[in-house]
């Protein structure tokens, strides 16, 4: 066994452990993640998440004819506990809990007995999970008196359950885990907005369009997060919570991707970071002294607290600040963070009064063009840069008027 390797991993995943201990989750099931050798790795990776201290609701999308098998199956498998381990045997509980749909959710009859129902259910729901059990929900058609599809009240339940029970997250099991017309686009975090354009936007299945429109409705709502997280991908649902780059789609009404002034003490992160591009030879190594000059200030970028981006600016005379150690952790290259560093580092730049901004790059040329970066030659530095430029480089030099 690599031990570095799952020190790191162990080391990396503890603050999810954390922030998730005690939160809810409503996970909800589509009936394709029900077939059973797909099911039993579910309910394992389910099965650990109690066992960190996390409640959750599922919510089956079964049909009639298929519940009452669905429902058993799942309670063997948690009554396993987790195989392999010391929990093994170790039941955890399911309670079938019952939800009907009611004139909260539509509007359209708000009775206060209606009401009254609902927050009953509610009230139900969390006592069952407040006493160590996970909820589970199989609605049938006969659980609404609405007149909408089967789907549709699978999907209007997942969404009240979770605003009802003020849940922390609602994720969807689905296949694929992004929904992004490109096989090679799976990592992504989206706004409810860019969500919701989305779904304008693509041509998705009826029961594609249904869950994810739940999950929107859901995330306007009021729930922090919603993931899209696939079903077929073993230990998919441990990624997504546990580990920075996650392993589908997360929405969420905020940004969580911050740029903010590194400190003294992100150092060391910011070398981890600039590693794999120095080892490829797309960033000229820097040593901790040069990071922590007066003359140097650096932006790092973060998503969700963890270092995904950073880069420099370093101050000169003559009206010029450079550019330099730009960069995005690899697995979130396609998320425009080069852009919004880049942007940050002009912004500064422009109210310290420089006039221009210049950068040195041996493979990003025409990604600097895209920006308004002109090729330039020497001469138009200052004398002092000039002489320290490395002629075994072969860097271009592009130089940005930013007044």
């Amino acid at each position: 066994m690599e031990f570095h390797r799952f020190a790191r991993w162990f080391r990396d995943s503890s603050p999810y452990i954390r922030e998730h201990r005690d939160k809810v989750f409503v996970i909800l099931m589509p009936s394709e993640s029900l077939r059973h050798e797909i099911l039993r790795d579910i309910v394992r990776d389910l099965a650990l998440l109690h066992v960190l201290g996390i409640k959750q609701v599922l919510i089956l999308e079964s049909t009639l004819d298929n519940r009452a098998n669905h429902i058993s199956t799942i309670k063997d498998l948690f009554a396993r506990g987790l195989p392999s381990s010391r929990y093994r045997n170790q039941a955890i509980p399911v309670v079938e809990e019952t939800f009907d749909l009611s004139a909260p959710v539509h509007g359209d009859a708000n009775t206060n007995h209606s009401i009254a129902q609902h927050r009953k259910q509610v009230d139900h729901i969390a006592q069952t999970l407040d006493q160590g059990s996970i909820g589970l929900i199989a609605p049938t058609t006969d659980s609404s008196n609405r007149a909408i599809n089967y789907g549709e009240t699978i999907n209007y339940i997942a969404t009240a359950v979770a605003l009802g029970i003020e849940a922390d997250k609602l994720i969807i099991l689905h296949e694929p885990a992004s929904l992004v017309n490109n096989a090679d686009v799976v990592n992504s975090d989206l706004s409810t907005d860019a969500f919701q354009a989305l779904l304008e936007q693509e041509a998705l299945e009826e029961s594609t369009y249904l869950r994810m429109n739940a999950l929107l409705r859901a995330c306007q709502q009021g729930i922090n997060r919603g993931h899209i997280v696939s079903y077929e991908t073993e230990g998919a649902l441990l990624a997504e919570l546990f580990t920075a780059d996650g392993s589908g789609t997360q929405i969420s009404t905020d940004d969580y991707l911050t740029i903010r002034r590194a400190m003294d003490t992100d150092t060391d992160a910011i070398l981890d970071l600039m590693k794999a591009d120095i080892d490829q030879d797309r960033l000229v190594p820097r040593s901790r002294e040069m990071l922590s000059r007066d003359s140097t200030t650096i932006f790092l970028a973060e998503h969700d607290r963890v270092p995904v981006g950073c880069v420099a600016l370093y101050s000169l005379e003559q009206g010029m600040q450079e550019i330099g150690t730009l960069l995005a952790a690899p697995k979130h290259r396609d998320r425009n963070i080069g852009s919004r560093l880049l942007s940050q580092a002009e912004t500064e730049a422009r109210k310290r009064g420089a006039s221009h901004v210049y950068v040195f790059t041996k493979h990003a040329v025409d990604w600097f063009k895209r920006h308004d970066y002109l090729p330039s030659n020497l001469g138009a530095l200052p004398s002092a840069n000039r002489d320290a430029y490395d002629d075994e480089r072969q860097s271009t030099l592009l130089i940005k008027e930013i007044e």
